[in-house]
């Protein structure tokens, strides 16, 4: 039976080490460093794993993309140093193929429980490797909204998509649920559509710019038509990026204004905070409170089409007017 004790030698060689920042003078304000940064993803991932693991799958494509790198990249450092483990504390090479043939049932038997004795070891890294996909992601957000757009063959297929998500978001006649066999197929065509956008960095690109029409949302609310036994209308917005500002009307009754900027770190991020409410009948003008703010991800800009989610994962479908 061969040792299994060199795992312990193993886990401690791949422990993280010791993360302290150097003492600086009080007048001089900390650098945010990569370690400094971890830090507190590293505690928060530890005490709730499944709120990151929540945040990290609300990324998207980022996210994704960010735990493939952190996961190759730990384990291309976790086995070589494992299988270097084994030898310091044995003396040989570990070869897996030799204990199934040699040893039969006993060899595969200790070869499975080696296994498993190493990956148990190895889950006591898992806030690390959560902690720094975290920490990696909203880089590879910016390096994915940087791309140059994709040409060439795909254009047949970009165009026959905005197609079907301009037919499906038509369906909804003005803001009504659409059944649950277009609402998923809207949404498989808007994320294809995702991959294919032509405009980089949309969120600071000119072509937000201007008045849009509301085809269809999948945020669930009840609108003041409806309110008032009258059929749902539609909903209008002016965005104005270089004064900063959003006009909304919807059904004709509720105006809404906002701040609006383009997020500094990711280029495809729109922040917006309502500043003033108004609800409207004929001469009459009621001001409501302003409720609402946070930010919506451009999955698709281009000069006759918006789709974007927001902060909550609602998804909004949106023509050009002018």
């Amino acid at each position: 039976m061969l040792p299994l004790y060199s795992l312990a030698l193993s886990a401690a060689w791949l422990a993280p080490p010791t993360l302290t920042a150097p003492p600086t003078p009080p007048s001089t304000p900390p650098v945010a460093t990569p370690t400094r940064q971890l830090l507190p993803l590293l505690s928060l991932a530890r005490r709730e794993p499944a709120a990151l693991l929540k945040a990290l799958e609300a990324a998207g494509t980022a996210g994704a993309a960010s735990y493939a790198v952190v996961e190759l990249s730990f384990f291309a450092v976790a086995l070589p140093v494992g299988y270097l483990g084994w030898h310091a504390a044995t003396g040989e090479w570990l070869q897996p193929w030799l204990l199934l043939q040699d040893d039969g049932a006993s060899g595969r038997a200790e070869l499975l429980a080696l296994l498993l004795s190493y990956v148990l070891l190895l889950k006591g890294f898992f806030p690390l490797r959560l902690g720094a996909t975290l920490l990696l992601t909203p880089y590879t957000q910016r390096l994915l909204s940087a791309l140059p757009a994709r040409g060439g063959g795909g254009e047949a297929a970009r165009l026959g998509l905005k197609a079907t998500v301009r037919s499906l978001a038509r369906q909804s006649r003005g803001g009504e649920p659409l059944d649950a066999a277009d609402e998923r197929a809207l949404e498989e065509a808007a994320r294809a559509l995702e991959a294919l956008n032509p405009t980089a960095q949309p969120a600071r690109s000119e072509l937000l710019s201007g008045q849009w029409e509301w085809l269809w949302t999948s945020e669930r609310k009840v609108s003041f038509a409806q309110l008032l036994g009258l059929p749902s209308e539609r909903t209008s917005q002016t965005i104005d990026m270089a004064a900063g500002t959003a006009l909304q009307f919807t059904d004709g009754f509720l105006e809404v204004q906002s701040k609006v900027s383009a997020d500094a770190e990711i280029g495809s991020r729109l922040n917006f905070e309502c500043t003033k409410r108004t609800l409207r009948w004929h001469s009459i003008q009621l001001p409501l409170p302003p409720i609402g703010k946070g930010w919506g991800e451009l999955l698709y800009l281009d000069d006759e089409l918006r789709i974007q989610r927001d902060n909550r994962g609602d998804l909004l479908v949106a023509v050009r007017m002018d």
